[in-house]
């Protein structure tokens, strides 16, 4: 069954914004059709956003377009449609296409692991090289996605138009979270996206969303676990929690402690 097509128009705010959905662009075109994939990380958030839209949202940018795969099989075939766009190869899963002497558009791709084992690690795909690989990927791309297609004007204000697809809600929050506790929750650029993600579920209570159920587990339990732990952290006036400063501590600690159950 095929899902709905969600129309959006973006409007670039900077060159980095032009950047990353110039990124986007490219990496829909280098997929096959029936490739399942998602773009992932700050783009993910900004795309959310459109999707739905919250007036208390912390807003960043972002120049790389993450993207999400399945099968480590498939990423030759993706690089090989980026390399077809004149994009370069600088790492196994790192493309740069030059827009001008100062600027590049740069996609990451990322490939899910199944398995025990946590974290970031390292995989050979065939006729590329080294590529990242991260577990909670396997639990996002197993989730339905939301289908994009998207009206962007850059911030020369010419357009482009192509489509593609994000996780939904609660999904970009178990990617979120793990990506801010692989970072020793010292990045305050993923505490800003969850901080966008949260304010989301709180202004469209309508969205699937299971992190509020009892008795959660596998990645769920491990995301609740991440943002209880963050939640202690956000209230404690001696926390050295990095924090971005338009962002209101008291209010994301109730934001979690009000739509995600404690593990």
């Amino acid at each position: 069954m095929m899902s709905e097509i969600i129309r959006i128009e973006a409007h670039a705010a900077s060159n980095a914004d032009s950047l990353g959905y110039m990124g986007q662009q490219a990496v829909a075109q280098a997929v096959d059709g029936d490739t399942p994939y998602r773009i992932i990380g700050g783009h993910m958030v900004r795309l959310l956003l459109h999707v739905y839209p919250t007036s208390n949202a912390t807003l960043r940018s972002t120049i790389d377009a993450d993207a999400a795969v399945d099968d480590i099989e498939i990423v030759g075939d993706i690089v090989d449609g980026l390399c077809a766009q004149d994009f370069s190869q600088t790492g196994g899963n790192v493309l740069k296409k030059a827009v001008n002497s100062e600027q590049n558009i740069e996609v990451n791709l990322l490939v899910s692991r199944r398995g025990s084992s946590k974290g970031i690690r390292s995989e050979c795909a065939p006729g590329v090289g080294q590529v990242d690989t991260l577990p909670e990927l396997g639990f996002a791309l197993d989730q339905p996605p939301l289908d994009l297609e998207v009206f962007a004007t850059l911030f020369d204000g010419s357009t482009i138009e192509y489509r593609t697809r994000i996780p939904g809600l609660e999904t970009a929050v178990v990617l979120k979270a793990h990506s801010w506790k692989a970072r020793g929750l010292r990045s305050d650029r993923d505490l800003a996206d969850l901080h966008s993600l949260m304010e989301i579920r709180e202004e469209h209570p309508h969205t699937a969303w299971g992190l509020s159920s009892p008795g959660l587990i596998g990645f769920r339990k491990d995301t609740a676990r991440i943002l209880h732990e963050a939640a202690g952290k956000l209230t404690k006036r001696t926390s050295n929690l990095p924090v971005p400063y338009d962002l209101d501590r008291v209010r994301m600690a109730a934001l979690i402690a009000r739509h995600v159950s404690r593990p």
